[in-house]
């Protein structure tokens, strides 16, 4: 009798463990925060604030005709803008530092699951020399992500993080409305932009505005923006039916200036230049730019550090593009691009001592 009472106690105890199991693992894939299974039920609005994690369950699984693809510089963009001016349901794809292999991995991703009517893509300049392997995996990016299958799913559905921190999280910031509709993975709550916040991401050292610095070769440079700018040019124009509109977002006069002091102006304008020259020859592709426009670029009032800027340019980005301004063709490109050289130009030999003007009196 009493072995027989222990075999019972041990089955209640092993059925109420495997009904706790299941309870758990329903709850978070009821709730879901990385959009591994469904968007979100009960008609609450997606929280999207961890973009590594949710980007392949939000590809695979969210409503969409058109895809905003860019790095931390395109995460405040508007989507609900473009949805409203271009007729289009958006999906926002980032990837942090936005290489071109990175983001094409996920571009690729949403192709396999719909027909895209847009790709708004915030190319970056930095991406145009990045390396060409994908780099999405690692230990803040588990593969199980970017996987269909349920198999390998067991470190989502049993985490505490996931039961304690990401799901608590999402409710509240669902409720708040913070990093929802077209608002997703926007970081610009509680920042500060200014010359202050922003000199603190770049010391140029000692450096007399008379001193001229040679700017170097660069052959593997070469190499890497070659092999970005055909990943693009295969991306586009395998894919006729889609439009691509590119924004080259402005990079603050901190980044143009390190450019030259380390040696890499040269370098950096001769891979925007390829890739632009480049994409304005596939007649499906429109670029939008943006690297010129001097009462940005040279006011630091509008960025955090050398290359974030505020949500009144990305707003403003979005209004030119919608305008049909700020547009570059084959026919204005090359005057476009020596107005850059000058500015550039400019910028290291006037405009950076605006802001360094103390260290050389």
């Amino acid at each position: 009798m009493e072995e027989a009472g222990k075999k019972k106690a041990l089955k209640r105890l092993l059925i109420l463990a495997g009904t706790q199991m299941i309870l758990i693992a329903f709850f978070v894939w009821l709730l879901d925060p990385f959009y591994q299974y469904h968007a979100p039920f009960f008609g609450m609005d997606a929280v999207l604030n961890d973009r590594d994690n949710q980007m392949p369950g939000t590809i695979r699984n969210f409503d969409y005709d058109s895809v905003l693809v860019g790095s931390s510089l395109a995460e405040n963009f508007d989507s609900a803008f473009l949805d409203g001016t271009y007729g289009c349901s958006t999906l926002k794809i980032i990837r942090a530092s936005g290489s071109v292999a990175d983001l094409l991995y996920y571009l690729d991703m949403a192709e396999e699951e719909r027909e895209l009517k847009n790709v708004f893509w915030c190319l970056d300049i930095p991406a145009v020399y990045a390396p060409v392997e994908v780099t999405l995996y690692g230990k803040d990016t588990p593969r199980y992500l970017h996987t269909k299958t349920v198999l390998d799913d067991l470190p989502y559905l049993y985490n505490k993080e996931i039961l304690m921190e990401k799901i608590p999280a999402m409710l509240a910031y669902a409720h708040e409305g913070i990093n929802t509709k077209g608002q997703a993975y926007n970081w610009a709550r509680d920042k500060q932009f200014g010359p202050a916040r922003a000199m603190l991401a770049y010391d140029r050292g000692n450096i007399d505005s008379g001193e001229m610095i040679v700017q170097r070769d660069f052959p593997e440079e070469a190499v890497l923006i070659a092999r970005n700018i055909q990943l693009l040019t295969e991306q586009v124009s395998s894919h006729p039916r889609t439009r691509y509109r590119f924004l080259i977002p402005p990079l603050s006069l901190l980044w143009w200036d390190c450019a030259y002091v380390n040696g890499e102006q040269d370098m950096r304008i001769y891979a925007l230049d390829q890739a632009v020259s480049a994409l304005l020859s596939c007649e499906n592709a429109e670029v939008y730019y943006f690297q010129n426009e001097e009462s940005i670029v040279c006011n630091l009032d509008y960025y955090m550090d050398m290359v974030h800027y505020s949500p009144d340019i990305s707003r403003y980005m979005l209004d030119q593009m919608s305008a049909g301004h700020n547009r570059v063709d084959a026919g204005n490109w090359k005057e476009t691009l020596a107005c850059l050289r000058e500015l550039a130009a400019r910028i290291s030999r006037e405009e950076i001592y605006r802001y360094y003007e103390a260290a050389y009196e």
